[in-house]
């Protein structure tokens, strides 16, 4: 069997998968185009106009903010399509979408014009934070799957980045393109992918499910093993669902399900995990990193020289996250950086208040210097391991349901706290609005420390078995998580 199946493979198991997990970082890529754009494109609307009135500030705010309102209730769709047809017709159509609404972000004359485009990239990001991460946990070996899960956050800030010089040296248009070019990518490169073996076995497709496991991750001893989990776990599903007949039955076993600790311990985990990624300010700094920068230097030339330094610090915040990931825990690394950070954090906001206050004087290299540090360690920890941590927590009972509540409360949280920042800036003014996401950041730091589990090189069942008080085979180093009693 491994002889025929090594004839018919080209490409080993990790191109294979590397080659599915590009698919889902341009869609993270272009999520961070999305952030990008809105961060420089006000500045050149009202430039062009040579008026602030061109954008009004509840505008500029909706520019920010609309897209991840958009996506909870696109997250809906997202979910159920996945559910229904699959994971590979699901991101065809995302992938169409995209290219439809980047293309008018590129041909745009008016402000409503990008408000619409930002409306339609809502689908984008609601498909990164919930089709893409089932794609990239169901796709991948447990070995890689860390990596991956860690690559594609760096291309959330790849895409910010971007997206910034562009606005900073050209027209904000040239973001449409590279958005445009983007979609095309995947809407070709989808058509060459399989469907998930998760999604086969679901749905009784089993010889498939086998072919496509195989193509995917090989058959050595461990891959053969997670085939057969799969498998015996949806037959298992199946004989419960052949007993249910009524709609009466059907609710009480999802009612049943929901109520029990392999079920809401993990979802209300990735919730939390997900939600420390919007609570740490990163997300509300890295979108209005130029306001922020020309309130703090009062210089607009080097403020943008400073939001691109930034931007530079956090991608290679991820880079030194993905190398670590090979070597060190996951919760290790989360809890490290996200301590350090708060750290920079902090000092920031107290030098921010003692130059208020004319205690001290305004020193530009010092406040890059604490924004890049806090930036590197924020990138190495929290945005990084939010969503690697989340996609591997997600239960594998409803796992569609599930990714759908966790995408559309983080995505609410996140839209309300874009369109929010603007008046907690004006209110609190920079260091109180430090000062509260340092005093968050602590508190996720305590949390993460004492009720999230160590997820590295377990596979999705091994994980599942945890919260179900289970002994999973062939198992080390996963604390149980009495502390969250049912």
């Amino acid at each position: 069997m491994e002889t025929e199946y090594q004839a018919k493979s080209v490409f080993s198991p990790f191109l294979k998968q590397f080659f599915v997990s590009l698919i889902s970082g341009t869609y993270f890529f272009m999520k961070g185009l999305s952030y990008g754009a809105s961060t420089v494109v006000v500045p050149q609307l009202r430039r062009e106009a040579n008026s602030t009135e061109a954008v009004s500030e509840a505008m500029a705010s909706w520019i920010t903010s609309v897209a991840d309102f958009s996506a909870t209730i696109w997250v809906i769709a997202v979910t159920l399509t996945a559910h229904h047809i699959g994971r590979k017709k699901t991101w065809l159509v995302v992938a169409v979408n995209s290219c439809i609404a980047y293309s008018l972000f590129y041909f745009s004359t008016n402000v409503m014009h990008i408000f619409i485009s930002q409306l339609l990239l809502g689908l984008t990001l609601a498909t990164q934070s919930s089709l893409s991460l089932m794609v990239i946990t169901e796709y991948s070996s447990p070995q890689y799957r860390g990596v991956f899960l860690v690559l594609k956050s760096a291309s959330t800030l790849w895409g910010m980045w971007c997206a910034n010089a562009i606005g900073t040296f050209f027209h904000y248009k040239y973001i449409g393109f590279l958005g445009v070019m983007c979609s095309i990518y995947n809407i070709i490169s989808i058509c060459f992918i399989p469907e998930s073996p998760y999604w086969l076995a679901f749905k009784g497709r089993y010889d498939e499910c086998r072919a496509t496991h195989r193509w995917l991750k090989g058959v050595d001893e461990k891959s053969e093993k997670e085939l057969i989990g799969i498998i015996e776990a949806q037959n298992l599903l199946k004989k419960s669902e052949q007993k249910k007949h009524s709609l009466k039955s059907y609710l009480r076993k999802y009612i049943t399900m929901v109520f029990q600790p392999g079920f809401y311990k993990p979802v209300f985990l990735c919730t939390v995990v997900m939600l420390m990624y919007c609570c740490t300010g990163k997300l509300v700094f890295g979108v209005y990193a130029l306001e922020t920068m020309k309130k703090i230097m009062k210089d607009q030339s080097t403020a943008y020289i400073a939001m691109l330094t930034l931007d530079g610090f956090s991608v290679l915040g991820t880079y030194l996250c993905c190398i670590l990931s090979k070597f060190v825990k996951r919760k290790t690394i989360l809890l490290f950086a996200f301590t350090i950070a708060t750290m920079f954090l902090s000092s920031l906001s107290l030098y921010v208040y003692l130059v208020k206050l004319n205690i001290l004087s305004v020193n530009n290299y010092l406040c890059i210097g604490l924004f890049s540090g806090y930036s590197l360690a924020i990138c190495c920890g929290p945005t990084i391991m939010s969503g690697t941590i989340a996609g591997e927590l997600y239960p594998l009972k409803a796992r569609s349901f599930s990714v759908c509540f966790v995408a559309i409360a983080t995505k609410f949280i996140s839209g309300l706290i874009l369109k929010m920042s603007p008046y907690f800036f004006k209110t609190f003014d920079f260091h109180g609005t430090a000062l509260f996401y340092s005093l968050l950041s602590l508190g996720f730091i305590i949390f993460i420390y004492k009720y999230v589990p160590e997820t590295k090189d377990h596979t999705l069942h091994e994980i599942a078995a945890l919260f179900e008080n289970k002994k999973p085979k062939e198992t080390t180093e996963m604390t149980p998580l009495h502390s969250l009693s049912s």
